[in-house]
C-alpha cells in the first residue's frame, strides 16, 4: 500500500462526512452518554417505554441499517442476554434444590427486566454512535480527550495513526481478503471426501499463510504511518449547525419529560 494510496482514502473518508446535515460527534457523543446514563434513574413503564420509543425513532432518523441492528441485537442476546440470563436461572435452581441463602436472588422480576433494559440502552446507543459517526471524527474526538498524556510525551498520535491505518486498510481489503481465503481453503483443503487429518494440516497452512501475509502488511502501514500526517488521517473540529440545536433542544425536553414522569408531576 503506498503512501499516496492512503493519503488519497483518508481525504474521501474526510469529504464523506463532512456534510451540513451531519450532526456534531461531541454533541452526538455528550447525547449518547446522558441517554445511557438516563435509563438507570428510570423505573417507571411509561418513562421506560418512552426513551425505547425515543431509541428507536432515532435509529430510523439516523438511517442505521436494518441489517445492522439486527445483527447487533443478536450479537447482544448472545454476549449479554445469554450469559446474564444463565447465570440467573442456575442461582434459582441452586436456591431451589439446596435453599442456601448465598444462592438467593432478591431481586424481582420486574427488576431483573429493568437491569437487561439498562445493559441494552448503553448497547443501543454505541451501536447508534459509533455506526453514525466516521471513524476519523471518533479518533479526532479520542486524540483531544488524550490531549494530558500528548503534554506529557506520550506518543498517543502514533497510537491513533496505527489505528486509523490499520482499519482503512481492513475495509480496502477485506473482501478481497476474504475471497483470496475462500479460494486457499478449497484448494488446500479439498471437497468433503478429503480426510479430517489433511483438513487440519490444510487449515493449518492457511493460518500460517495468513500469519505471514499480516506480517508482510505490518510494513506497509508502518511505512505510511511514517510518511503521513495525522491531520491526513483523523481530526475533530467542533461545529455547531440548526441541526444540532434542534437535536440537542428535542433532547432536554425528552429528558425532561422522562424525569417528570418518574418525579410523579406527569401522568
Amino acid at each position: 500500500m503506498s503512501t499516496d494510496n492512503m493519503t488519497e482514502k483518508a481525504n474521501i473518508n474526510i469529504s464523506k462526512s463532512a456534510g451540513p446535515e451531519a450532526i456534531d460527534g461531541l454533541i452526538k457523543l455528550i447525547i449518547a452518554t446522558a441517554l445511557a446514563v438516563t435509563a438507570f434513574f428510570l423505573n417507571k413503564p411509561v418513562s421506560i417505554g418512552i426513551l425505547a420509543v425515543y431509541l428507536l425513532i432515532s435509529a430510523l432518523i439516523t438511517r442505521v441499517k436494518f441489517r445492522t441492528l439486527f445483527l447487533s441485537t443478536v450479537s447482544y442476546f448472545v454476549i449479554v442476554l445469554f450469559p446474564f440470563l444463565f447465570g440467573y436461572l442456575m442461582s434459582e435452581l441452586i436456591y431451589f434444590f439446596t435453599n442456601n441463602e448465598s444462592f438467593a436472588y432478591s431481586q424481582s422480576g420486574y427488576e431483573v427486566f429493568l437491569r437487561v433494559f439498562r445493559l441494552f440502552v448503553i448497547w443501543f446507543v454505541s451501536i447508534l454512535y459509533f455506526f453514525t459517526t466516521p471513524l476519523k471524527t471518533v479518533i479526532g474526538l479520542l486524540d483531544k480527550f488524550l490531549f494530558p498524556l500528548k503534554k506529557i510525551g506520550v506518543p498517543t498520535e502514533d497510537f491513533l495513526k496505527i489505528v486509523m491505518c490499520v482499519v482503512m486498510d481492513l475495509k480496502a481489503k477485506g473482501k478481497e481478503l476474504k475471497d483470496n481465503f475462500m479460494d486457499h481453503a478449497r484448494s488446500v483443503m479439498g471437497g468433503s471426501k478429503t480426510k479430517l487429518k489433511d483438513k487440519i494440516k490444510g487449515a493449518a497452512r492457511i493460518i500460517v499463510s495468513s500469519l505471514v501475509n499480516s506480517f508482510e502488511k505490518i510494513n506497509d502501514i508502518q511505512q505510511s504511518i511514517e510518511n503521513l500526517n495525522a491531520g491526513d488521517l483523523y481530526g475533530y473540529k467542533f461545529k455547531l449547525s440548526v441541526r444540532d440545536i434542534i437535536v440537542t433542544v428535542i433532547f432536554i425536553v425528552a429528558i425532561w419529560v422522562l424525569l417528570m414522569i418518574e418525579n410523579g408531576y406527569l401522568l
